[in-house]
């Protein structure tokens, strides 16, 4: 009878130990860059990203793993939140609508480092749940497995929480506007948008450039300038920005998606972009969305630690292309850089970059997707601070 009684208490206890580990609480989850705000609305979804640090696991294993957003009155229960992740893996990105630790594609797995630490890109996507109501505060949530079995262990909270916006054409300080933007950015990149020239505090949003390869048909119900102007456009992002913004868009990053340093970044002293788009307290909601493009974000890549002693602009790679090539050009001194695409004819076809560029080397990511196939000629012109002046001249060929 004793015997009994102890592996009855044994099993209690047991049971208890594995239900209070599997709570949801705000511990061993540390945001690296984490956005201030997202979107609310079942039809007006948004994918969100965001790099953090889970801590306190075991060194050097493998974790299955998905991620939600939670309210505060979520912690200590075993509800991880809602919202549908996405997952990035290297330079895989993947939707799932149906989580689960032991369901096929409803998990991806982290290693952890030699601390039991792992740092990476996570992701969601808001739903039409009342956690995502404006005005709310979320936090994004991780649900882990114990080192691969499938079942749920750790229940963890972000340290920072999000505010909730609900896309209005009122002066709230719950309310927000689209912003869109075309660029040469690299796709899978992350784009980070910030109220200051520096891009110091939080960003105002967070959002990975497009074309991303999620399946458009599986991410359904997002907003619909999203849908039209952004999905699976090559150097192009979406996000949400609030209403109440008095310093406006100030500054846009590129970080990369393999360590999160700065690609590129644009700035703007005012708020008010070159192609006067005007992001100073905006009031388009979702059905007047702002738009900033390449005039504004170019958003080119430079190469780093590399300081050119003569002026070149490179054959493009891969030539022939379909759709997309890259084009190098360097410049030993500060200047006004255009570089521009003709047909063979001589007719200006579009202008890949216009603007004042600080001496180095730069990548310009080209997507041809909207020309017919055919021979194109790049062309380069440089004016300099100090006279210099040098052009240049190649062909590209696109086949489709």
């Amino acid at each position: 009878m004793i015997m009994k009684k102890i592996i009855f208490t044994i099993l209690i206890l047991t049971a208890f130990i594995s239900t209070a580990e599997s709570q949801l609480v705000q511990s061993n989850f540390q945001g690296v860059t984490v956005p201030q705000n997202i979107c609310s609305g079942g039809s007006t979804r948004l994918p969100y990203v965001f790099r953090a640090t889970v801590t306190g696991l075991e060194a050097n294993s493998k974790y299955r793993y998905y991620t939600n957003a939670c309210r505060y009155t979520d912690f200590g229960g075993t509800n991880s939140g809602a919202g549908n992740p996405i997952f990035i893996n290297g330079t895989n990105f993947r939707y799932s609508t149906a989580t689960g630790l032991s369901t096929a594609g409803g998990y991806d797995s982290i290693v952890t480092d030699a601390s039991g630490n792992y740092t990476g890109w996570f992701g969601f996507v808001n739903t039409g749940n009342a956690r995502f109501t404006a005005g709310n505060y979320v936090y994004p949530s991780i649900t882990m497995d114990s080192v691969g079995n499938g079942s749920t262990k750790y229940r963890f909270a972000l340290n920072d929480s999000i505010l909730v916006l609900g896309f209005s054409d009122s002066a709230s300080a719950t309310s927000g506007t689209g912003l869109y933007g075309i660029s040469l950015a690299t796709p899978k990149n992350i784009i980070t948008t910030y109220d200051n020239v520096n891009g110091t505090g939080r960003p105002l949003s967070m959002v990975f450039v497009e074309s991303d390869g999620i399946d458009t048909t599986v991410m359904t119900s997002l907003v619909q300038y999203y849908k039209d102007s952004v999905d699976s456009r090559n150097g192009r992002f979406g996000t949400v920005i609030p209403n109440v913004l008095a310093n406006g868009v100030r500054r846009i990053n590129v970080l990369r998606l393999s360590d999160a340093t700065i690609a590129s970044f644009q700035t703007d002293a005012d708020g008010i972009w070159p192609s006067g788009t005007n992001t100073v307290n905006p009031n388009g909601g979702a059905v007047n969305p702002l738009r900033l493009g390449n005039q504004d974000i170019l958003l080119i890549i430079k190469n780093e630690n590399i300081i050119p002693e003569n002026f070149s602009l490179e054959q493009n790679y891969p030539n022939p292309f379909n759709p997309s090539t890259t084009i190098n050009f360097l410049i030993p001194e500060g200047g006004n850089v255009d570089l521009k695409l003709y047909d063979v004819l001589g007719k200006e076809v579009q202008t890949l970059v216009k603007g004042f560029y600080n001496s180095g080397s730069y990548n310009v990511n080209f997507n041809g997707s909207s020309l017919q196939s055919g021979v194109y000629i790049y062309a380069l012109s440089f004016r300099g601070e100090k006279g210099l002046s040098f052009s240049d001249r190649k062909k590209l060929v696109l086949i489709k």
